[in-house]
């Protein structure tokens, strides 16, 4: 990888731990809010549920104004948005207020993935590797937002918590004005030839052909699990551990171990990156997704040790599915479309992957905290048969 290639990863990797820091924000503070509103877990859920159905609204026009607007000013947009709307859920005295807070930090964090997805499939040659690396540092963004988030929520309270988040997303808006975001030099020419060729407007049906369509399915089904988990993760945590450790409140600890989960994650999208170099992309994919399954199953029945030692790890095999999914996106896509089929692709992840908050929020609600990894595996179940469908299709010469 030359310079250019490693700065924009460097923006990127940083980008993307920051914009999931900002959604775990809401889960970790889940108690307070919870306390200072008189809200049930099905409410709470339903918060949850806007924000990220707001995440994923954004991601299909985000992804279509990609090549007219350019990769710079849709970053700028999408970080110095999300500041002011932190900023704002900080200075809320109302659920109105901060529902609508959560919703706009959803809407300006939805441009964030179609756009870096993008831009580093155009610009980095090794674009497995590097949309492995870029996951990977999701995930420490991941992990260690629940332990800062709660930390911060715990001695100061939940505002500060958003409060504080701001500050990184002002000084990532000032860097992204020195990196050059320009496509690598072949890829420019591939472009424009087949620009030439077809506009992605007249050949819109390409975006729905069968093999895309169940990449679409896949990562929705995963991106729904993954949302699931992560907004009952702390309190689930907080729950069903007994562990005590230096006075620390549910809320902190509840955040510190979906930390220590969540930092499987690191490991797991990096190492998803280097299989995605590799060839058989899709069985590779369809025998993690298979792997990982039971031991969400058994997530629902432990507590404690055990109940730790399974998520570690069904997060670190699942974790290995995200980059994976991704560059499958981009060996079935030509260079000219591949930010319009990142904005759908995320688009329906997000949109659908929102419902899981308010489905997770009414299975405990309803059945109790316990049952909610045993209702969510159902969408990992689910992954696994679209994986084995996109298997037994014949990979087509060439994405056009």
């Amino acid at each position: 990888m030359n310079r250019d290639e490693k700065v924009v990863i460097a923006l990127t990797g940083c980008s993307h731990a920051l914009s999931h820091s900002y959604l775990l924000i809401f889960p970790t503070v889940l108690l307070l809010l919870q306390k200072e509103f008189s809200l049930g877990y099905l409410e709470l859920g339903i918060i949850g549920n806007i924000m990220t159905l707001t995440y994923g609204l954004g991601a299909l026009p985000g992804g279509m104004i990609y090549n007219p607007f350019g990769p710079k000013k849709l970053y700028l947009f999408c970080f110095l948005g999300s500041s002011l709307s932190l900023i704002l859920v900080a200075a809320s005295s109302t659920l109105i207020f901060l529902t609508a807070g959560v919703a706009l930090l959803g809407a300006f964090g939805s441009i964030y993935h179609p756009l870096a997805n993008a831009l580093i499939t155009a610009k980095v040659r090794e674009y497995g590797r590097a949309l492995g690396i870029h996951g990977a540092a999701g995930n420490v963004g991941l992990a260690m937002a629940p332990l800062v988030v709660g930390l911060i929520a715990s001695y100061w309270g939940w505002r500060y918590a958003y409060l504080w988040f701001a500050l990184p997303g002002i000084v990532l808006s000032f860097w992204s004005l020195f990196v050059d975001m320009s496509p690598r030099e072949e890829t420019r020419i591939t472009e424009k030839s087949a620009s030439e060729q077809k506009s992605p407007w007249k050949q819109f049906k390409i975006y729905f052909s069968l093999p895309l369509v169940l990449l679409y399915l896949t990562n929705t089904m995963q991106n729904f699990c993954f949302t699931g988990s992560l907004t009952f993760l702390p309190t689930y945590m907080a729950k069903r551990t007994s562990f005590r450790l230096l006075s620390l409140d549910s809320v902190a600890l509840g955040g510190m171990l979906s930390s220590i989960v969540l930092f499987m994650g690191v490991i797991g999208q990096f190492g998803g990156g280097l299989l995605s170099q590799k060839s058989h992309l899709e069985k590779k994919f369809l025998l993690l997704a298979s792997i990982s399954l039971p031991f969400i199953l058994a997530m629902s029945f432990t507590t404690d040790l055990l109940l730790l030692t399974l998520a570690f790890i069904f997060f670190f095999f699942n974790f290995f599915l995200q980059p994976m999914n991704n560059t499958l996106l981009a060996q079935y896509t030509a260079v000219d479309m591949r930010g319009t089929a990142f904005g759908i692709y995320f688009f329906i992840a997000f949109g659908f992957g929102s419902l899981a908050s308010s489905f997770s929020g009414y299975i405990a609600q309803k059945f109790g905290l316990q049952w909610v990894f045993m209702g969510l595996s159902s969408s990992i179940l689910l992954l696994v048969f679209f994986a084995s469908l996109l298997l037994k299709i014949k990979r087509p010469a060439s994405p056009r």
